[in-house]
């Protein structure tokens, strides 16, 4: 099993274990959410959680393969979200409030729910790139 395969599962399964709970219980996962954002240590704790996975994507995202470069651009995404969560989580925060109070107020639960089936549909469609295709 290459990097690329590895990178593929680790990204599936990072966002099924993050989006799933949105399934089961979309309310409570939106105010962990909320309460994860509302300090600036919560803010830069989840752009030191992201920064590693960057590095990786960055780093060993090399090849020729259509896969690798999607990787490769995503880890340069990651990177640059890191760095934002780092130095300004004060216009993260204003933004990620913004959403989550729509998400909160305006948006059906069944909504909320088809969102984080989407997110495990193609966390689990990266899974099966890694396993199988790649």
């Amino acid at each position: 099993m290459d990097s690329l395969s590895i990178l593929c599962i680790l990204i599936g399964t990072l966002i099924i274990a993050v989006r799933a709970p949105m399934i089961f219980a979309p309310s409570a996962t939106l105010r962990f959410f909320d309460r994860l954002i509302s300090t600036d240590t919560g803010i830069r704790g989840i752009g030191l959680m992201i920064a590693p996975l960057a590095l990786a994507l960055v780093a060993l995202s090399r090849g020729d393969e259509p896969a690798a470069g999607i990787l490769h651009a995503l880890g340069w995404l990651f990177a640059a979200a890191t760095l934002w969560l780092l130095a300004a989580p004060g216009s993260y925060r204003r933004i990620a409030r913004g959403v989550l109070d729509y998400f909160e107020r305006s948006v059906d639960l069944a909504i909320v729910r088809i969102v984080g089936l989407v997110a495990v549909a193609i966390g689990l469609a990266l899974i099966y790139v890694g396993v199988y295709v790649v």
